[in-house]
């Protein structure tokens, strides 16, 4: 998880951007209040976009490829299977409508959490293949999910009506989709986004950590990048937190930070009560 950077930037994302990364890669068992409602992604976007942050990066910039050839092959509804890995804590299930952008083809997307391992990925794919479905290559293996897209001709047929009949044990998160909950779930954290930024003052740290207290846990490594406070994968060290809130005066000047350990410790101590050390 290492090679895995955040995505957002506070000062440089929109708000809707970065509570976009909050609602599709919160730590919670609910996972209708994950579902993401995207932006619409043109195809030109596909050369404008950069396609090197992870070692999945060449096959999902494939895939993308791939879901305008089916779309321009008549397939308006695509469902894209991404399996979780030593990258990505989770997987996901996208679902990508075909519309128009500014006269050129576009694809309106969706994306869901998908919580099963790489073998019920793959016993999902033969499923949506067997029911109908078309790939642009063939599907072999599982890392084959991440550059191959399975593409259905809707035929007047409701988008999530489709979905439910496909894959029915989302039943629950198609009838979320379907009352405006993902919408609803959005606008309140973009509320949340909108007041972190004011405790923060420009601090990505010191915004995670306000989100986190108000109940927003982010996945160490998603789709939409890992946590500032989970760079490493083993997590932003203590000391660097230390300073991110004594920089905003949110830490007690009765406390101490250890040149040891990092440990924090009462100054009246004199020592750090886990090594024995003191501070610079």
């Amino acid at each position: 998880m290492s090679e895995f950077k955040p995505y957002y930037k506070i000062e440089e994302n929109e708000e809707e951007v970065v509570a976009r990364v909050f609602q599709e890669e919160r730590k919670l068992p609910d996972l209708k209040l994950r579902i993401v409602h995207a932006q619409i992604y043109d195809r030109d976007r596909i050369s404008r976009d950069n396609w090197e942050f992870n070692k999945h990066a060449e096959s999902e910039k494939i895939a993308t490829i791939n879901v305008f050839e089916l779309m321009s092959d008549g397939y308006d509804l695509v469902v894209w299977l991404s399996p979780k890995s030593e990258i990505y804590e989770e997987g996901r299930l996208n679902i990508m409508l075909k519309t128009e952008v500014e006269g050129q083809m576009g694809f309106d997307p969706w994306g869901i959490p998908l919580l099963i391992n790489e073998k019920e990925t793959m016993d999902l794919a033969r499923r949506l293949l067997d029911r109908g479905g078309v790939s642009m290559d063939g599907v072999e293996e599982v890392d084959d999910l991440r550059k191959e897209p399975i593409g259905f001709k809707l035929e007047g047929e409701d988008w999530q009506e489709k979905c439910r009949d496909l894959m029915p044990e989302f039943e629950e998160l198609w009838d979320f989709v379907k009352t405006g909950g993902v919408e609803e779930n959005m606008e309140k954290i973009v509320g949340q986004v909108r007041e972190a930024k004011k405790v923060a003052r420009g601090n990505n740290v010191v915004f995670e950590m306000e989100m986190l207290r108000r109940g927003y846990e982010l996945n160490v490594a998603g789709g939409h990048g890992g946590s500032w406070l989970s760079q490493t994968g083993r997590g932003v060290g203590l000391v660097e937190i230390f300073d991110s809130l004594k920089m905003l005066g949110k830490i007690d000047e009765r406390l101490s930070k250890c040149e040891g350990c990092g440990c924090f410790y009462m100054k009246k101590k004199g020592k750090c009560p886990k090594c024995g050390k003191g501070t610079k």
